[in-house]
């Protein structure tokens, strides 16, 4: 028996069924990741949005952090679109660096497409606008 019949076998025993979700709910974690250092890169960058407006007097902005929440995954061929909910935390600290304190966080929802690139995702588009129609 190759390895596609034991596939098909695997997955129409009952067990199976929880393999499958199981793979799934791996892969949707993996898209949950890439999108979070997607959101982190644009948060670390020296000209992130939050970054414009002037922090409190004897503050500075110091770091943030990016986490990514998928809603939905729809599969086309090597494509996978992604919509995901992201929240990022801007922090302020003293101009020294201690007394680290969270901002508000700003949320926001997006749509990714992505590829397999080797055992990583690659961004291919970021089709967000499309939300807003």
């Amino acid at each position: 028996m190759g390895p596609a019949a034991a596939a098909v076998i695997l997955v129409a025993v009952p067990g199976g069924l929880v393999v499958k979700h199981q793979a799934a709910a791996a892969e949707r974690k993996s898209l949950e990741q890439a999108a979070e250092e997607v959101f982190q890169r644009s948060a670390d960058a020296p000209d992130a949005f939050w970054r414009k407006y002037a922090p409190p007097r004897g503050k500075v902005w110091n770091q943030a952090d990016a986490r990514a929440q998928v809603t939905e995954v729809e599969r086309k061929g090597a494509q996978f679109t992604v919509d995901v909910t992201e929240t990022t935390t801007p922090y302020l600290s003293d101009t020294h660096g201690g007394g680290l304190e969270a901002t508000p966080p700003y949320m926001g929802d997006h749509r990714f497409v992505f590829e397999r690139e080797g055992g990583d995702w690659r961004l291919v588009k970021d089709l967000t606008e499309q939300l807003s129609k």
